[in-house]
């Protein structure tokens, strides 16, 4: 069977879910929509192009402070301020992708982890530029579509509109871009930057739209979340939430498809499902990851490539 079909069937399957589903199922549902762009588009830098980039959250970050002060202080419409959002994100990234030119392996890791300790103290000193310090910003307004406004309490327009953005964010990414001339270069890359350079392949010019791609995608999820919650606070940069985006990435696998868009489905409904245990549930995630690194370290995509092998006829001479 086609990949492709076999990915729309099952985007189709999902798209059933409000008709089985209870308001708390949907809630999580829409959380595992958001983080799984936030992912996919972490594993488009580190898992295809092999760039040690830990700035992700301050994308996700910045697309949610941006689309708050957006919807509290400019009178644009909701759409509208979603692509404005991405816009400014993806600037974001190419400030961030520029100093990387100039370093390599676990110094980029270094600056870009850098660059994330370092946003929630700017965020807190930024009340007088409207961040709202260290409460952050509250009451930001619902999302009016069309006439119509989507409240947090209303699932289902959430649950279809969070679906609707992951979908095409996932597909640009998986099945438009990387199997072609840029997709080839990110991988190219990561796999030789030399040999890359070789074949006439421009590194920096392909590292910065890389960079840019991967912000604007996760300024959008960062905004479609502020939107979703209704606020945002320097909390979203706390090491939990950099530590769970970490886990979707390690148990799905890095630049292998479906990997981290599974791992975000697993590690998000994992997470809400361990709440109960309270101050434990860090425990556990981070055996998960113990077990994950030392059994599995290419992800779960690691056990469906292995049994597709296996059901492979065996070659004989």
């Amino acid at each position: 069977m086609n990949e492709k079909y076999f990915w729309i069937g099952l985007l189709a399957l999902i798209a059933l879910g409000p008709f089985v589903g209870q308001n708390y199922l949907l809630h999580v549902l829409i959380l595992c929509f958001i983080w799984s762009m936030v992912v996919a588009g972490w594993d488009l830098v580190m898992g295809y192009t092999g760039i040690v980039n830990f700035a992700q959250l301050v994308f996700f970050a910045a697309g949610a402070y941006a689309s708050a002060m957006i919807a509290i202080n400019l009178d644009v419409p909701p759409l509208e301020a979603i692509f404005i959002t991405a816009i400014i994100v993806a600037f974001i990234g190419l400030l961030i992708g520029l100093p990387c030119l100039r370093l390599r392996g676990e110094y980029v890791a270094l600056f870009t982890f850098a660059v994330h300790l370092a946003l929630p103290s700017l965020i807190r000193q930024g009340r007088p530029w409207g961040t709202g310090g260290s409460t952050g910003l509250m009451g930001i307004p619902p999302l009016e579509i069309g006439g119509y406004t989507l409240y947090t309490i209303n699932k289902l327009p959430w649950y279809y509109l969070t679906l609707t953005f992951a979908a095409v964010a996932i597909y640009t990414i998986y099945f438009l871009i990387l199997p072609r001339k840029w997709g080839r270069a990110f991988v190219c890359i990561r796999d030789s930057e030399a040999f890359a350079r070789s074949l006439g392949v421009n590194d920096y010019k392909y590292k910065l739209l890389v960079f840019m791609i991967s912000a604007a995608i996760t300024g959008v999820a960062g905004a479609l979340y502020a939107r979703y919650i209704g606020v945002v606070t320097p909390s979203i940069l706390e090491t939990e939430f950099f530590l769970i985006v970490m886990l979707m990435l390690c148990v799905g696998g890095m630049g292998l498809f479906p990997g981290a868009v599974l791992g975000a489905f697993i590690i998000t409904i994992g997470n809400e499902l361990l709440r109960s245990v309270g101050e434990y549930r860090l425990l556990v995630l981070g055996v998960t990851v113990l077990i994950s690194v030392l059994f599995l370290p290419n992800g779960l995509t690691q056990l469906f490539a292995k049994s597709q092998a296996a059901r492979r006829p065996a070659v004989t001479k």
